[in-house]
């Protein structure tokens, strides 16, 4: 299956492609391009979120309200979120998008028993030279139906409109109008253990080191700040292990 309007796979785009597929998306499929074993997926690309909030503006305002809040009204926040989360999550996708999504999720689970997926947000906005959106947005793991994939994009999508994400825009100013999220869906590892390598120290930045971070199971546990987890640093040049 070809990419079409709203959707592209893994194999089909790369860094360069960010604009229009997130952080998380150029990544995945620079990675795959580059022959790196990653898990199959796609990518609901930024269009379909453009014409989805484009469909919700036409009853209510959506990134107006945004931009009309006082960054240290939290108060004023935590009302807005909690309207737009709803109003995102309830809508219903239009027919082609739907279509769309419904027949990629079709292609990638085909098989004698259904795949269970990840439902990722990738935010045009993760990547920033001077901002870093890192956690502030949702992820939904072991999503095993596609009704259940769809209302889990809706709410990947919801999720930058939740409080901590709305705050983080209007305190650095980010115009709503560039805010886009793209969702990548992609089938689940069943980890036994999991992790993340820094390629310098995430506490002093040395770039002599790496640092990898890892734990039993998923690797959510650990990028989620849910368990403390097993850490070394090794020496880039030396291969010695500092840090155990």
């Amino acid at each position: 299956m070809r990419s079409s309007e709203h959707v592209s796979w893994f194999s089909e785009v790369g860094l360069e492609d960010r604009p229009h597929v997130g952080g998380k998306g150029g990544s995945l499929g620079e990675l795959t391009r580059a022959g790196i074993e990653v898990p199959p997926g796609f990518i609901v690309r930024t269009r379909a979120f453009e014409h989805f909030i484009e469909a919700l503006e036409r009853d209510e305002p959506v990134r107006a309200k945004v931009e009309a809040l006082d960054a240290d009204d939290l108060g004023a926040i935590s009302t807005c979120a909690a309207l737009l989360r709803r109003r995102v999550e309830d809508a219903p996708l239009p027919p082609q998008l739907l279509d769309e999504i419904s027949r990629a999720h079709d292609v990638l689970c085909s098989g004698p028993a259904p795949a269970p997926v990840a439902v990722r947000s990738s935010a045009t906005t993760e990547d920033a030279s001077d901002a870093s959106f890192a956690g502030l947005q949702d992820t939904y793991l072991w999503v095993t139906d596609a009704a259940r994939m769809l209302a889990c994009v809706r709410s990947c999508w919801a999720s930058l409109y939740s409080v901590e994400s709305i705050s983080y825009r209007r305190q650095r100013r980010f115009p709503e109008e560039g805010v886009a999220m793209a969702v990548v869906v992609q089938t689940m590892v069943d980890a036994r253990t999991a992790g993340v390598m820094f390629t310098r120290s995430p506490t002093t930045g040395d770039r002599s080191v790496v640092t990898i971070e890892g734990a039993w199971g998923l690797g959510s546990a650990v990028v989620g700040g849910e368990v403390t987890p097993d850490r070394w640093v090794l020496g880039k040049i030396t291969g010695e292990i500092s840090v155990r």
